[in-house]
């Protein structure tokens, strides 16, 4: 038979699973794989000892089989036409996880007629109404909420005096995602009739506004309005049920089916399980789902219609998804993105958990995550690398809508170690919640039976997403140095920049070497695109002068190994690909007490001279060809050791301004950076070796 190419071809692609060699570590695992033009049918056929087991055929570019019979070594092959792919070997592991999948039917079905039943019901709320904590911080939003008003229509599209896009979306979602879902909260959890009332005329306000306009999930003018509608209509129209007349929940109902419709059309013009890749649709299929649940018994809806969302939504979960969360537990857009896109979700699962028998949360990725949230999203950290958003801190705006609303909670609650439980008590505490709302009465649910993550350790890797991390006393943040990097195979489109072989380091969270530059305005911005996006802004290598290639999936690298002998621990990352012009790029970081060593080994097949950029939050001095850096309390002294490196540069400024193109009212402020430029003479072969020494007044506890 001919050769069935699998080979991807776009950034935003499905990476197949199981690849040849994998470990599986649930059962049945979801066989995924890419389409092929000119073919519409698939067939996965599953082996053991050389004996198929299991047929199926699809049009689609997955299928979940039967589960299979036992732990231990499987092949499977893809056919379609008269081509075949060949077979890729896994192993379902011992552990693996059992995972029931359902369908659109059954759980339409199961969804009672009563309301509210989208988040909870109403024998919940006895047991609700004792969380004392977040019944407190949610009648702060509410009081915020009855001061904001009513907001004003966008007039962005056709007004070149109204409030920008940018800024709008910005502003609308204190209006929606946390004005309304706060108020709607306080209504059917407190029984307040003020913020109901006032829920509700935000709800059809919001009703009121054309759903295909400025405001649609698919128009012309930017869809953040339109995510923030599809999905919190259907919370709001399920929680405020018993104030609205016949008429308004007629009217209420078609709007939410209207964004509902928007939601599959978007997912089947991307065709979302062949290119999952594309942020924000990631966010939809749950949209999608809660849109079907809650509009069950309102009469605009015909149920077969309703079973094609929830099989849509199903399948996805059950499936293929998460595209950037990967089975390790990692997030490959960074801890920035993940604590919010982990939370989108997670009223649909709920809701599909309370009526079914399918357990989503019970997957290996989201078992893990939390080992993920506590190495890269410690609320300890200065910043977080790595990704758009790294640069986000407690002072930022953006603050509470991500990091600050506890992303650890439901994970924590299920399948975190100690560490998690106790990181998330902590975090329960925080005061308002502007963006994440709609999981704060989610119930934390219970463990799987099969757990596949321990305690949490000092050094953990995630291969998959591509990070890196290392602790002396990940526990003991007051006493801790950390270094996290990365190399993965998700290259620099998205919100990931070009910036393999990059890494950070923090000594008592205080962030001593850090990625460089911000969004700047927007997303996109001239300073985004032209700094913050490029190598030369992060610390990793240029070749001859030159950085990894933006918005490519060719940029690209991998872990190797990362080995933790309690007082040394020791990462190798091949970086080899990152560029078309090197035979070998080895990088090598060795954490200890005080001190960490970066080697590069580095050949090409021409001459090639090497740029070595480190990047700082305070002012570096120079120290011979050494720099000296001082930041709260901790100095660090960064030495060249090894490859002839020589001190080109130091910068106080970008070299792309923040506010490049920018109208100077909408300028924006941020903390200064700092840019630290080595190089060496031209070699073939380089082998380079950088010395960070770390120590301290005392202040932070942590000492040389």
């Amino acid at each position: 038979m001919e050769k069935l190419e699998q080979r991807r071809t776009r950034a935003d692609e499905l990476f197949p699973f199981p690849e040849n060699g994998r470990l599986a570590e649930e059962n049945p695992p979801c066989l995924s794989w890419l389409k092929v033009p000119g073919e519409k049918e698939y067939t996965a056929v599953v082996y053991r000892d050389g004996r198929e087991i299991w047929r199926g055929t699809t049009e689609k570019n997955f299928i979940v089989p039967a589960p299979l019979p036992d732990p231990g070594e499987y092949s499977w092959n893809l056919l379609a036409g008269d081509r075949e792919r060949g077979e890729y070997r896994f192993t379902l592991s011992a552990r693996a996880v059992s995972i029931h999948r359902t369908t659109g039917e059954a759980l339409y079905d199961a969804i009672p007629d009563g309301r509210p039943r989208h988040l909870f019901s109403a024998s919940d709320l006895p047991a609700l109404r004792k969380r004392r904590t977040i019944c407190e911080n949610l009648r702060k939003n509410i009081e915020l909420a009855l001061i904001d008003g009513i907001p004003g229509r966008p007039m962005f599209h056709r007004d070149p005096d109204a409030l920008p896009y940018r800024e709008y979306f910005g502003r609308f979602r204190d209006f929606c995602d946390r004005d309304l879902i706060a108020c709607a909260l306080g209504y059917a959890v407190l029984g307040d009739e003020k913020a109901g009332a006032h829920a509700k005329e935000l709800f059809l306000t919001f009703c009121d506004w054309n759903p295909e306009g400025p405001c649609s999930l698919n128009g012309r003018w930017g869809d953040e309005v339109g995510l923030s509608m599809a999905r919190c209509l259907p919370s709001a129209l399920d929680l405020l049920w018993p104030l609205l007349n016949e008429k308004e929940r007629d009217y209420a109902a078609r709007t939410v089916r209207t964004y509902g419709e928007q939601c599959l059309v978007r997912l089947r013009k991307l065709d979302f399980t062949q290119n999952p890749g594309s942020s924000h649709a990631g966010r939809i299929p749950a949209y999608l789902g809660e849109a079907a649940a809650v509009l069950k018994g309102t009469g605009v809806q015909s149920r077969a219609e309703a079973v094609e969302w929830l099989d849509c939504a199903l399948e996805i979960y059950g499936g293929i998804f998460p595209y950037y969360g990967t089975p390790d537990g990692g997030w490959a857009e960074g801890p920035f993105y993940a604590s919010s896109y982990t939370k989108w979700y997670l009223p649909f699962f709920s809701l599909v958990e309370r009526f079914t028998p399918c357990r989503f949360l019970d997957r290996p990725f989201y078992q893990r995550l939390p080992q993920f949230l506590l190495h890269f999203a410690s609320p300890a950290f200065e910043n977080h690398p790595f990704g758009d958003g790294y640069w986000c801190r407690t002072e930022d705006k953006e603050w509470p809508g991500f990091f600050a609303q506890n992303p650890l909670r439901v994970y924590a609650a299920r399948t975190g170690p100690e560490l998690a439980r106790r990181r998330s008590a902590e975090a329960e505490k925080t005061g308002l919640y502007l963006l994440h709302l709609l999981d704060l009465f989610l119930p934390d649910g219970e463990p799987p039976e099969t757990l596949l993550c321990g305690e949490a350790e000092n050094a953990a890797v995630f291969p998959d997403a591509g990070f890196v991390s290392m602790h002396t006393a990940l526990c003991d943040p007051e006493n801790d140095l950390a270094v996290l990097a990365r190399a993965s195979k998700f290259g620099s489109d998205s919100h990931r920049h070009a910036d393999q072989g990059s890494f950070a380091l923090f000594c008592s969270g205080v962030a001593l070497v850090s990625p460089s530059g911000y969004f700047g305005r927007e997303y996109g911005s001239e300073h985004h695109r032209h700094w913050c996006n490029t190598t030369r802004a992060h610390n990793t290598v240029l070749i001859d002068g030159e950085g990894q290639a933006t918005n490519s999936m060719s940029s690209v690298g991998k872990i190797v190994s990362c080995v933790d002998e309690g007082a040394r621990k020791t990462a190798v990352l091949d970086l080899s690909a990152a560029y078309p012009s090197l035979t070998l790029w080895h990088r090598t970081l060795v954490l200890e007490a005080g001190r960490l060593t970066v080697t590069d080994e580095i050949e090409a097949e021409k001459t090639v001279s090497v740029t070595w950029p480190l990047h700082t939050l305070s002012r570096p001095e120079a120290d011979g060809g050494a720099i000296r850096v001082t930041r709260s309390g901790i100095t660090m002294r960064a030495e060249p050791l090894e490859g002839g490196l020589e001190l080109r540069e130091i910068l106080d400024r970008f070299p792309v301004d923040l506010n490049a193109g920018q109208p100077e009212k909408y300028h924006v402020t941020m903390p200064e950076q700092f840019h630290v430029f080595w190089e060496t003479k031209a070699a073939k072969r380089h082998r380079i070796t950088v010395a960070l020494t770390v120590s301290d007044s005392g202040k932070h506890g942590f000492r040389k």
